[in-house]
């Protein structure tokens, strides 16, 4: 056997041992459609290799061209694995559509069966033989052939251009892949060249040394790449789910949504490829948490939703190639559900605070009435001089003492018939919450600052109350300055009054404890009861000692101002 003729059974024998070796790997290959596609892909042409063997091997001319006529046969059949996978990896659905199946079939048998009555008819390729560069036999191609040959090249090149379609959208790094794939098709140069006399090549089809080229390249040096095609994500996870679906690659990036993702996050557009914990803080935030409840405003009709997020691996020849985060719209249950909680909480509250009211309306009152009966006393023992300034003042004290049993009996009384009970929520800024009701409730010697435009849901009447209370509360204190503020789910309001003592503000929340005061031991109360309706909670900074500083937390705001209020 001479050296050339040991180079071409060297290679085409490499070839079909790379194909056939890189079966068993491809049963890593996740998507059942695309193993089957290239396995089909690897066994034909490892087939097809052998064949070519046997054409250039020492064997006798009969016998080099049954080998051909097998060649021929099984290279068609590649051409159509090719094509199945093609269609399969890249995620269109060609390769399922029965009546592709049933015309290719039968194109397919009808060139088989042309091709194999060629000795019959001799249209398809005559053989002489030759001894250049070695013996075999040198097949002379007819009509047909080129006929046959051209259309099978159009329908390899379908396949090519279905996957550089795909590459080309890919926002994934893969070069790698796309020249592994256009090495694939550099055995064609080869086969051209080699019908002309001045190539010093033997006329033969050498895409066997392509495909082994693109089965060693895809199984075992860009693996990575092959999994992580956008095609396999769009198909596969994105279009199937009628859910909000981001999709990362396993570095963070945001590779791909769908159209209901884009409906409620605006701009996703612009941020594909970049970080998600960047674009989208909050989703990166909820998917490493373990609540795995998200709330978000609605970009075109501003409607709360709730959404339940779920952090799913992709991963393709067991490989982790990127993420699929899952939002389900739960708004109707989550609402049901915090509805419960939050009446729960107000049950449980009432109870609590039912038990103070006794309490309470002994305390209160009877401190109240205990001051009016000592200017009574000083009544009645200075008769004589009722009309006197003394007198007068005393007269005044007692009706500021009555005022002020009447202001607690009204708020107990509303209290105990639960009209602080949470109605129709809205959205709205706080800006335009305070500035409706600014000019009508709060006090001239009160200077009042909002230095937030965060937009938040709530009962607008009992949120405006519980600003009326913060304000009295302010007033009494003796603050000349409210500052209200907003962050992290928190509402604040601040004064620049003297701080409240520390011994008394454990106390402050209770009724029947007139802390920090008499003026205003009943506003606190209030004020908790009001943000416990919504499911907040109230507290006293204790690190703040430039003033008092109120704390509402649990409050569900966001940064954009909506301006006007909108019910829900």
């Amino acid at each position: 056997m001479e050296a050339i003729q040991l180079v071409y059974v060297g290679g085409f024998g490499l070839a079909a041992i790379a194909c056939l070796l890189s079966v068993r790997r491809v049963s890593q290959v996740t998507d059942a459609d695309t193993q089957r596609g290239l396995s089909a892909l690897l066994v034909l042409n490892g087939i097809w290799a052998l064949t070519h063997i046997g054409r250039v091997s020492p064997l006798s001319a009969t016998g080099q061209i049954a080998f051909y006529l097998v060649g021929l046969v099984v290279g068609l059949a590649t051409v159509g694995a090719w094509l199945y996978f093609c269609s399969a990896y890249t995620g269109h659905d060609y390769h399922r559509r029965p009546w592709i199946r049933k015309t290719s079939i039968s194109v397919y048998l009808s060139i088989v069966l042309i091709k194999l009555t060629n000795p019959i008819h001799g249209m398809y390729f005559d053989t002489t033989t030759t001894t250049q560069p070695f013996a075999h036999v040198v097949v002379g191609l007819d009509t047909i052939h080129w006929i046959v040959t051209g259309f099978s090249y159009a329908l390899a090149s379908i396949g090519f251009y279905l996957i550089f379609e795909m590459l080309d959208n890919s926002t994934s790094e893969v070069r790698s892949l796309g020249v592994v794939v256009a090495t694939t098709a550099l055995p064609i140069v080869f086969y051209v060249s080699s019908l002309t006399d001045t190539s010093g090549l033997i006329t033969l089809h050498y895409e066997p040394l392509g495909i082994a080229v693109f089965a060693i390249g895809v199984l075992f040096v860009v693996d990575d790449e092959f999994a992580a095609t956008p095609r396999f994500w769009r198909t596969q996870i994105i279009d199937d789910i009628d859910e909000v679906v981001v999709v990362t690659d396993d570095d963070g990036y945001v590779r791909d949504y769908n159209q209901r993702a884009s409906e409620l996050f605006s701009g996703l557009a612009e941020v594909k490829g970049r970080p998600l914990a960047e674009t989208l803080p909050e989703l990166k935030q909820i998917t490493a948490s373990e609540d795995n409840i998200m709330t978000v405003c609605g970009q075109n009709d501003e409607t709360v939703r709730y959404l339940y997020v779920t952090n799913t691996t992709l991963t393709q020849v067991n490989t982790d190639v990127g993420q699929a985060i899952v939002c389900t719209d739960v708004t109707s249950a989550e609402q049901q559900h915090r509805e419960l909680k939050r009446k729960n909480e107000q049950l449980e509250y009432k109870n609590e605070q039912l038990d103070n009211f006794a309490n309470a309306i002994t305390h209160e009152l009877r401190n109240t009435l205990t001051i009016a009966e000592g200017y009574l006393e000083e009544i009645s023992t200075q008769r004589a001089a009722v009309t006197t300034t003394s007198g007068g003042e005393a007269v005044e004290s007692i009706e500021e003492a009555h005022d002020r049993m009447e202001r607690i009996v009204t708020d107990l009384a509303r209290l105990a018939r639960s009209e602080y009970r949470i109605g129709e929520t809205e959205i709205c800024s706080l800006t335009t919450i305070v500035e409706a009701v600014h000019n009508h409730t709060d006090p001239d010697t009160l200077l009042v600052d909002i230095n937030t435009d965060v937009t938040v849901e709530v009962d607008r009447a009992l949120f405006t109350e519980l600003y009326i209370t913060a304000v009295q509360f302010a007033d009494l204190y003796g603050a000349d300055r409210l500052t209200i503020g907003a962050d992290e789910g928190t509402v604040t309001f601040t004064t620049d009054s003297d701080p409240i003592p520390t011994e008394v503000l454990d106390g402050v929340f209770r009724y029947g404890e007139a802390t920090p005061s008499a003026e205003t031991g009943m506003l606190f109360p209030t004020m908790e009861t009001i943000a416990r309706s919504h499911g907040w909670s109230v507290d006293i900074d204790s690190t703040y000692r430039d003033g008092v500083r109120i704390e509402i937390c649990g409050v569900e705001m966001w940064s954009d101002n909506k301006g006007q209020c909108s019910k829900n």
